[in-house]
């Protein structure tokens, strides 16, 4: 495949429709989830990035790179794994897509082009990617096994798709004392979203099974440990600028949130360091669009 030809974007065609009260459920949902992660954007950018970036580091190392010539970054967020892909694959055109405008928009950084895109629906050529990564984002999906469809539709024969998602994603103890606290003060999340359905995609076995229903075949799928050590103050940082607990905590008046602030760090500091220590799980799995079809 050239190298230096761009990938054409093309309108693709949508498996069949859910009823429409579930697919406007799950559109909206959808919507919901752009809008936070564009709002929470530089937080995850800045903090969460880089605590999951080497654990998806060590799948994209485990890719044939030799011959690439076109990458597909589905989910690429803030374009955490962008740099590492062009180190892998110096040559390839690689584009990174996303939901969330705010996420791309931070990714932008990285100067490698990007698309705001649908992983359901997505705006590439048939058989034209030689790898698709797909980077803790099939749970969040509406149905993975028609976004794997469409990545084995971009995919050329043999490509490959490398996923990452959570086998155990669990709270830390200082994080589960944080929030505490903020419940003790009156903190509400304004915009609570459904919870994502890690239970679809949190074992090597479903993976796999969900890379067979879409017309993939299983290479490989195994589990890889996160370990990361949480300091006070990152873990302040990570708290307070991204995710549930940074809406709850704007959901305070200015007075209410000094008090919990001081309240919190006094807590966090009696702590051992074991209680932040975060130990997790992850799901890596590879899949390759068979040859013959």
């Amino acid at each position: 495949m050239e190298t230096g030809e761009p990938m054409a974007m093309t309108a693709s065609a949508a498996g069949p429709a859910p009823a429409s009260g579930v697919r406007e459920a799950e559109d909206q949902r959808t919507r919901q989830l752009a809008a936070v992660y564009s709002a929470h954007a530089r937080g995850y950018a800045e903090i969460w990035s880089p605590v999951i970036h080497p654990v998806a580091a060590r799948l994209l190392e485990t890719l044939p790179w030799a011959g690439v010539g076109r990458v597909l970054d589905v989910g690429t967020g803030a374009g955490g794994h962008l740099q590492h892909l062009r180190r892998l694959a110096p040559r390839a055109t690689i584009l990174g897509i996303d939901r969330a405008p705010g996420m791309l928009a931070i990714a932008r950084d990285h100067a490698i082009p990007l698309a705001l895109m649908d992983a359901m629906a997505l705006g590439i050529r048939d058989r034209s990617i030689d790898v698709a990564v797909m980077a803790f984002v099939l749970f969040h999906v509406r149905e993975p096994v028609g976004a794997l469809t469409e990545v084995r539709r971009a995919l050329r024969p043999g490509g490959l798709v490398a996923v990452t998602t959570w086998a155990e994603d669990p709270e830390v103890e200082a994080a589960r004392v944080w929030e505490a606290e903020l419940d003790a003060h009156g903190a509400v999340d304004p915009m609570p979203l459904p919870p994502s359905r890690h239970d679809r995609t949190d074992t090597p076995d479903k993976v796999a099974g969900l890379f067979s229903a879409a017309g993939l075949a299983p290479a490989r799928a195994w589990l890889e440990p996160l370990v990361y050590r949480w300091d006070l103050e990152r873990l302040t940082a990570l708290r307070t600028r991204y995710g549930r607990t940074k809406r709850k905590l704007e959901s305070l008046d200015a007075d209410t949130r000094a008090a919990f602030l001081v309240r919190a760090r006094e807590r966090l500091t009696s702590l051992p360091p074991e209680a932040f220590v975060y130990r997790a799980r992850v799901v890596a799995a590879v899949a390759r669009r068979p040859t013959t079809d």
